[in-house]
């Protein structure tokens, strides 16, 4: 199960069975952590299972076995009969017989079966976009279409579509539909939206990262409106309070974190200016008026690491301006990169059309629209000219791994094909007569239905319309879902929202940044993807091979925040040993917790770490160690250097590595006769004494964590160190890993 588990990390079913494997073997600390990624995992457990699941955890960090075997088995039960579950059963089960329809595939890459039943090029003209809104269950509106958003609010399967119009009282509504393979229920009664002004704009976000999607509008009154939600039982008006109301006359907002703190931020534009809510992650937003150095305002905008420098930039579409390209250098904010790329532009859309791993840009406006290349450093060239309008959005319609591109406006739909040579062809005759020439507002590209492909919702003058993709699914798909966790994180929003995606399947390469929280890949004449990288936002990379196609991807919690590593040759393998340079972090907040402004010093560099001697033997001769940079920091060092202590075999000899504080020289600590200690409690009056006793990876792990990194609830440990201890002579030594908590 635990091979199952890296090959398919987020496989609910495999990680439920292995954390009731560990539980009947006794390792509470094992069931305790794969039981807290089942937690964090999207789709929540429904209302009925939560509580068993809050219980079993609950038990787990009191010790109390035969408690926690209760209730796991309770949640189980519950959890077996729903539809995640049985999902990812079925996608570990090879299944026997003659395949009907699309074949499930093993994630055993030695039991994958290659087939080459798809064509390497389809024939595009097969491809249709059926108009099928009245067949869906969308009504006639009586007035048109202002906003589209689409997200799954209530996490019970099917996704969600919220609408805003003007009606034919010339009055601005708004209304939540639920959808379920391709057919449209208005749940606006059941779950009320309070947006009295409507919505020119409207999107979902996690703004607090809790793993339910919020709504953030913008009304026809001109104001912002944020809405919580409540675990998809209501949405609750916390606008006064997040402080996002004055928009600054934006009509719409760009979700992105621009400050790579973890949680997302609202791009205002459409105003006189661009302005930025910066998220604190505590319910409240701070407004920055010039958005950090993103001076000029704009009618659209677009993020992506354009420069390939592992930070966030940002493109401004101005119709009263030149557009403009600001790069995220890190230090100063956003600076300007001065590229000129013409005026008077309503739209811009992010996407590597000609798939070599750069991100390229579309922009339009009334008078046309230009596709421009990137070549890796951020510098654009014209790459070719077309029509215009005022909204774009890339789209592999056709699955075959090459993105596409649609264009809206006053004037009507214009499609175009990739040709796979860095070249857009018109493909507009796809698109309905009418679609072609009537004006269409608010754009949005989804899987409506379900079959695999791309459909298109359009804002038109009648309110919204739903194009089918009919054909497009010749090819398969993959689907790509990112659930960061947020314990040893920290940096990375819910959804992993700026993310950057690598696929390739076979000769195919393609290359997507997450702005939502399902990214598709067509992928051509494959039938499943040989590689999936993930470079998080906070710039741990992740890599799994033969993902399979609609995979889910969970990060694994790896730790963050931390500084170089130090493995040791040990006779067999490389061993961890623990981490180094703590002290020597250059600006590192010291006592923030109890008020104070201070800082690491920048002499506290030089420090001493034990190895011990079973973790040092040679190789080939010679003592191998290896200084490893991990983590997204920039690790420096001046001297390195191996000291050999010969010391009794009696003797245990052990040097103060904590920090802070910096510890001065080197002070070797020769103890004998260790004794461990005669009890050991938390503050509950919980034994702990097995997990502190002996050196076995066994640690106290009750420990309730709090909302950011390395913070948890007060606890305590009461050691009965026995009537010799604090005499002269004796010493107390401890050994452990703070797990660290994040600077900013």
């Amino acid at each position: 199960m635990r091979r199952v588990l890296e090959l398919s990390p987020a496989n609910l079913a495999v990680r439920l069975k292995l954390a009731a494997a560990f539980l009947r073997l006794g390792q509470a600390d094992s069931t305790l952590r794969d039981l807290e990624d089942v937690e964090r995992m999207r789709p929540a457990p429904p209302r009925e299972a939560k509580p068993r699941l809050t219980a079993a955890l609950q038990a787990l960090r009191a010790g109390k076995l035969d408690q926690a075997g209760l209730e796991l088995d309770r949640f189980l039960r519950l959890m077996e009969v729903t539809a995640p579950y049985q999902a990812s059963l079925a996608k570990v089960d090879w299944i026997e017989g003659p395949l009907a329809g699309r074949p499930v595939l093993s994630f055993n890459p030695q039991s994958l079966i290659t087939m080459r039943g798809i064509s390497a090029g389809p024939d595009t003209g097969k491809v249709r976009f059926t108009d099928v809104t009245g067949e869906s269950g969308l009504p006639d509106l009586g007035g048109p279409g202002t906003a589209l958003a689409w997200g799954n609010y209530d996490q019970e399967g099917g996704e969600n579509l919220l609408v805003g119009w003007l009606g034919a009282d010339h009055q601005p509504h708004v209304a939540l539909y639920s959808v379920q393979g391709g057919f449209f229920a208005d749940v606006s009664s059941r779950m009320p939206l309070p947006l009295p002004a409507g919505a020119v704009f409207v999107t979902f976000v996690d703004y607090d990262n809790d793993g339910w999607l919020d709504v953030f509008a913008i009304g026809t009154d001109h104001r912002g409106y944020l809405l919580h939600n409540n675990e998809g039982r209501r949405f609750e008006d916390v606008t006064r309070k997040a402080g996002v109301g004055d928009v600054h006359g934006a009509r719409r907002a760009l979700v992105v974190d621009l400050d790579h703190d973890g949680d997302l931020d609202l791009l205002l534009v459409g105003g006189g200016s661009t302005a930025v809510y910066r998220n604190n992650l505590d319910g409240t937003f701070t407004l920055f008026p010039n958005a950090d150095g993103i001076t000029r305002g704009g009618s659209d905008a677009a993020f992506a690491d354009f420069d390939d420098d592992g930070r966030t930039d940002v493109f401004v579409a101005s119709e009263n301006g030149g557009d403009a390209l600001f790069h995220n250098d890190g230090v100063r904010g956003f600076v300007d990169a001065g590229a000129e790329l013409g005026t008077r532009s309503r739209a811009v859309a992010v996407g590597d059309y000609d798939n070599d791993g750069a991100l390229d840009l579309f922009v339009a406006g009334p008078s046309g629209g230009t596709l421009w290349h990137n070549d890796g450093t951020g510098k654009l060239t014209q790459a070719q000219r077309l029509s215009g309008g005022t909204g774009a959005a890339f789209v592999d319609y056709d699955n075959d791994g090459w993105l596409d591109l649609l264009v809206t406006g006053p004037h009507g739909a214009a499609l175009f094909h990739n040709d796979r040579s860095g070249h857009l062809v018109d493909r507009s005759r796809l698109l309905p007569a009418d679609v072609q020439r009537d004006s269409i507002g608010p754009l949005l590209i989804a899987d409506v239905d379900g079959d695999g492909d791309q459909d298109v919702v359009l804002g038109d003058s009648h309110g919204v319309r739903l194009l089918r993709n009919d054909g497009g699914n010749a090819h398969l798909a993959m689907k790509v879902q990112l659930a960061a966790l947020g314990a040893g994180n920290g940096k990375n929003s819910s959804f992993g929202i700026g993310a950057r995606l690598e696929v390739r399947a076979g000769e195919l390469y393609q290359t997507r940044v997450v702005t939502a929280p399902s990214t598709p890949f067509g992928l051509g004449s494959h039938f499943k993807a040989d590689v999936l990288r993930v470079q998080w936002p906070n710039g741990v990379p992740q890599t799994i091979y033969f993902p399979g196609t609609d995979q889910d991807v969970l990060e694994l919690q790896q730790l963050k925040g931390s500084c170089a590593f130090l493995y040791t040759w040990d006779g067999t393998h490389f061993r961890f040993i623990t981490d180094v340079m703590w002290r020597s972090a250059l600006g590192m907040p010291l006592g923030i917790m109890g008020g104070n402004a201070a800082y690491a010093p920048a002499g506290a560099s030089q420090e001493y770490v034990r190895i011990p001697g079973d973790a040092l033997q040679p190789k080939d001769g010679r003592y191998v160690l290896q200084v490893t940079e991990e983590l997204w920091e920039t690790a420096y060092l001046d001297q390195l250097r191996l000291l050999a202590v010969d010391h009794p075999d009696s003797v245990e000899v052990f040097v103060d590595e904590r920090f802070p504080p910096a510890v001065r020289g080197l002070r070797l600590y020769q103890t004998v006769h260790p004794r461990p200690p005669l009890s050991a409690t938390d503050e509950r009056g919980t034994d702990v004494l097995a997990e502190l006793r002996d050196h076995d990876y066994r640690y106290v792990s009750d420990l309730t964590p709090l909302a950011y990194q390395g913070l948890t609830e007060p606890h305590a440990v009461i050691l009965d160190l026995d009537q010799d201890a604090g005499r002269p002579g004796t010493l107390l030594v401890l050994r452990g890993w703070i797990f660290p908590s994040d600077a900013s």
